[in-house]
């Protein structure tokens, strides 16, 4: 999907409108604002290969800074530790949601947290006592209190053809 933007979707609207196609891109813009996603995005990072991840973020806030995402493997020692990741990946962070792919080593059970660095500066920045200060979420969105989630909380299956996952931010 296309999305039109600035003085071109003026253009649109007003062709929409005549060809009686205005519903279609009011129930776009619609979904836009209430964070709703296309699973079948198109981004520079999804090429169709095999073991590709399509990854929706959803309650990114604001369009600046990176989103930054790390794989793991189905390993509880590991999970959430530089050693334990088997993959990474960042780009520009787009409100309400962003969108883009990652490929698996392998098929298999995996994991994926995001964070959305806010300042890009590449560090996941915390406040006192270690608490994030920048929003963050890990796939499968399970309950975080008082310590990280355990990976099997986290994990989905990849497959040859893929796999889909929708992570919430929490802040």
């Amino acid at each position: 999907m296309t999305r039109v933007k600035g003085p071109a979707r003026g253009a649109c609207l007003v062709l929409a409108t005549a060809l009686g196609l205005s519903g279609v891109l009011a129930a776009e813009d619609a979904s836009a604002a209430k964070g709703e996603f296309d699973h079948s995005f198109d981004h520079v990072s999804c090429i169709g290969g095999p073991n590709e991840v399509r990854v929706t973020v959803r309650g990114v806030d604001k369009s600046v800074g990176l989103m930054r995402a790390d794989l793991y493997r189905n390993d509880p020692a590991g999970f959430l530790k530089r050693d334990g990741r088997v993959g990474k990946v960042s780009f520009a962070a787009r409100a309400p949601f962003t969108q883009f792919c990652m490929r698996a080593p392998r098929d298999g059970e995996f994991a994926i947290a995001v964070y959305h660095d806010e300042n890009a500066n590449k560090t996941f920045d915390k406040k006192a006592f270690g608490l994030p200060d920048e929003p963050y979420g890990i796939s499968n969105d399970p309950v975080i209190r008082f310590a990280p989630p355990k990976v099997d909380e986290a994990l989905f299956s990849v497959s040859k053809n893929g796999a889909s996952v929708v992570i919430t931010l929490k802040n």
